[in-house]
């Protein structure tokens, strides 16, 4: 049994870009694990490292998707620098989720930290500015089965389960340099909340229990994570 904090977290909207899509961004319906690192590090006012944490689990649910239309200012100085310089804009399609619901799990010495949050709590952009809605005590029972939603389930698990996901190769984590880099990726199978639920029957030491919701997730234990960046 682990004793946990379960943070809920709200919000009008979020996206969570698929990588490699430019004229139109799609979003993912699960956030990738540098958003949740991300959420943590604006709630500590510090960069928060896949080092500095045990272990982590979260599932997000939303009520619909659509689609916006947004204008880019593009600012890159030509070189050689020719005066007057017209900016360009671009204008292109974005995806986004409508009232996303995010549940985190993170040890408990986390708790003070999204009661008082230093920074804004953000599901994507800086316009999906997100509340925490509840934050309370619970404890997770280890399972090797269950019926999963909204989640991302790492590539060996879904092919073990033979679960019907959308595989996407997505980052890790990130360095904490201002120009931030890639530690690590992984292709992961995206389990929509949306979807039908991820039947998984053999899954050792990778499935969690909320004892009160009943709701199942993957728990990405500190050692995983250091393995697939490393």
């Amino acid at each position: 049994m682990l004793e946990a904090i379960r943070i809920v977290l709200t919000a009008y909207t979020a996206s969570f870009r698929v990588p490699g899509f430019i004229a139109h961004q799609l979003t993912l319906p699960v956030p990738p694990l540098p958003t949740i690192y991300g959420l943590i590090s604006a709630a500590a006012g510090q960069w928060v490292l896949p080092e500095d944490i045990e272990w982590l689990a979260y599932r997000c649910e939303y009520e619909g998707k659509a689609t916006d239309i947004e204008a880019i200012q593009v600012v890159d100085q030509p070189i050689p620098y020719r005066a007057p310089y017209t900016p360009k804009r671009n204008v292109l399609k974005r995806e986004f989720l409508l009232l996303p619901r995010l549940t985190l799990y993170l040890p408990p010495q986390w708790e003070q930290l999204f009661r008082r949050p230093r920074y804004a709590l953000l599901l994507g952009r800086t316009q999906d500015v997100a509340s925490v809605e509840s934050l309370t005590r619970v404890t997770l029972q280890p399972t090797d089965k269950g019926e999963l939603r909204g989640v991302l389930l790492p590539l060996a698990l879904t092919m073990q389960n033979s679960v019907s996901a959308w595989l996407q190769n997505l980052p890790v984590a990130l360095t904490n340099e201002p120009r931030r880099r890639l530690r690590g990726v992984h292709i992961f199978g995206i389990v929509d909340a949306q979807q039908r639920p991820a039947k998984v029957e053999q899954a050792p030491n990778w499935l969690v229990q909320d004892t009160e919701s009943g709701a199942t997730m993957p728990i990405y234990r500190k050692e995983w994570i250091m393995n697939v960046i490393r």
